[in-house]
């Protein structure tokens, strides 16, 4: 006759193999997890990072723009004085959009950092007609279309890191064509 150990010994086996096979199942899991929730955690921090910087790269545009207008160059904004405040408030939007590079250069993927670096280079020539050191009328829309472009890159580069399916809208030429072709009294009277 066996003895009671022995006779149990399958038993106490089972129980060791399914208490391993549970374990390791729970870790696996949790380990999975655990991995898709800090991918969706740093999904998020890189969405709020591009969102933020696309904003601050935008203002700088657009009181770029609004200055340079000012000076004489035509743009569908309305137009600032460059006097001292417009330059201080250019200024502050431009030391946002160095800290919100920051952000940028830590979350982002190469390829959105470089359409990043683009955006900004080009919104940069606006700025030079802002404060007046570009003055090339002839330079001037080729710019504004510049900085449309790489805007639309930038956005394309963040939408593919970030998985956003679909395709973005670009950006139209400007001035559209439909101002072209006004007339001067159709612009006064809106016709």
């Amino acid at each position: 006759m066996s003895s009671p150990l022995v006779q149990a010994l399958p038993a106490l086996i089972g129980v060791g193999v399914g208490a391993v096979a549970t374990g390791g199942t729970t870790y696996l899991l949790e380990r999975s997890r655990w991995r898709r929730q800090q991918a969706t955690r740093w999904d998020d921090a890189r969405m709020r990072a591009y969102v933020e910087y696309g904003d601050v790269v935008k203002r700088v545009s657009y009181l770029a723009s609004r200055i340079a207008t000012g000076r004489g160059f035509q743009h569908s904004v309305d137009q600032l004085e460059p006097g001292p405040e417009a330059m201080e408030a250019l200024e502050e939007a431009d030391g946002a959009r160095a800290r919100a590079w920051e952000s940028v250069l830590l979350l982002g993927d190469p390829q959105t950092i470089a359409a990043a670096r683009a955006w900004h280079v080009a919104v940069w020539r606006l700025v030079g007609f802002a404060r007046g050191q570009l003055t090339a009328a002839d330079q001037w829309e080729p710019s504004i279309r510049e900085t449309d472009l790489a805007r639309d890159r930038f956005y394309y580069c963040a939408r593919q890191d970030l998985g956003v399916k679909g395709e973005a809208v670009a950006t139209p030429a400007w001035p559209p064509e439909s101002i072209k072709e006004l007339t001067p009294n159709d612009h006064a009277t809106g016709d």
